[in-house]
């Protein structure tokens, strides 16, 4: 295991050696380390087992002192329940699904309220638009009639960018998608032709 600042294990006495002498030392002090180590989880393993009976007694005789006496603590038994129980428990979760079944219905219905309510909506304001529509209709006719679009030469088309000529080309009804080259000439045809 590496050593370092961050590193909690590791921390004793490097055994780093550099000649034959001092290898010898290391092992033997690591054999000693080894033979300390066992010896000591031995008797640790004969005390846990000598310390849990006495630890039991000592426990008992503790609260012996105190006069209070220490239930031994074991394993509660399974509960069973009777049949009143049962029933009794049964009522209250059919009681509970009734609850939310009638809490469900409720909120369909105030989603359904809500969705006619939108729809209503919707149709309403598709019928303001179609009737403004054609009132806007009849302006544009008169407006169109009005308006006249410029004509275009080919070197000023030749200079325009592609957003320009898009908007051109929407001016005169055209279709405005493709790459520049594409409209350049969707653009050119159209003013030729003109």
């Amino acid at each position: 295991m590496a050593r370092g600042k961050f590193n909690k294990r590791g921390g004793g006495p490097r055994l780093d050696a550099v000649n034959a002498e001092e290898i010898e030392q290391r092992n033997q002090r690591l054999a000693e380390l080894e033979e300390e180590r066992a010896q000591r989880r031995a008797e640790e393993e004969e005390e846990g087992e000598e310390g849990e009976e006495e630890a039991k007694v000592d426990v008992k005789e503790d609260e012996a002192k105190k006069g209070k006496q220490k239930v031994p603590q074991e394993k509660p038994a399974a509960h069973v329940t009777t049949q009143a129980e049962h029933n009794k428990n049964m009522a209250k979760l059919a009681e509970v699904r009734k609850r939310r079944e009638q809490a469900e219905a409720r909120r369909k219905m105030e989603e359904e309220a809500m969705n006619q309510q939108e729809e209503e909506r919707k149709r309403l304001a598709a019928l303001a638009v179609d009737d403004s529509d054609d009132e806007d209709e009849g302006k544009k006719k008169k407006s169109s009639k009005k308006k006249e679009i410029p004509k275009l030469d080919k070197i000023a088309i030749k200079k325009m960018k592609p957003a320009q000529m898009k908007e051109h080309l929407k001016e005169r009804g055209l279709d405005y998608q493709g790459n520049a080259k594409a409209l350049q000439d969707r653009l050119l045809k159209y003013e030729a032709a003109r």
